[in-house]
């Protein structure tokens, strides 16, 4: 590797690693009002059933409290509102989704970067350490199956 080369990859190297470090508290920001997003759907669904969980509205049922028909009804609801709070898309869950890829994007250019920063012999050295921890996985994946 030409020295011009290699400076230009340690520069883009410490622009990557600046990046994510000052991404960090968008990310957090990010986190935390999809957090608070979530309770709120959380409350919400909740809200909505006289019965909070599946277990209530069981107990009910035992108890001749409501039928048979009522509680399936019950659970249905309960499932949809689970889904309702763990599948809805919002723009701050989107943004969020799209900032983590966009940093994990980063990170593994950056590492992508000091592995071709290494020497060759360092290099040859992580590959063949990578390349046997693979193969005693798969033996073990092997090992497994029979």
């Amino acid at each position: 590797m030409k020295p011009d080369e290699r400076k230009e990859l340690q520069l883009e190297l410490k622009a990557r690693r600046e990046l994510v470090k000052r991404l960090a508290y968008p990310l957090s920001q990010l986190e935390k009002a999809d957090a608070k997003e979530q309770a709120r759907r959380e409350e919400r669904s909740a809200a909505l059933s006289e019965y909070k969980t599946q277990q209530e509205a069981h107990d009910a049922y035992g108890y001749d409290m409501i039928t048979e028909d009522e509680y399936r009804q019950i659970c249905e609801t309960l499932e949809a509102g689970e889904k309702y709070v763990a599948e809805t898309l919002t723009p701050i869950n989107l943004a969020l989704r799209i900032l983590r890829k966009f940093v994990g994007r980063m990170d593994t250019e950056a590492r992508d970067i000091e592995f071709e920063l290494l020497p060759v012999e360092e290099q040859n050295r992580r590959r063949e350490a990578s390349e046997a921890r693979r193969a005693e996985m798969e033996a073990r994946k092997e090992a497994r199956r029979k």
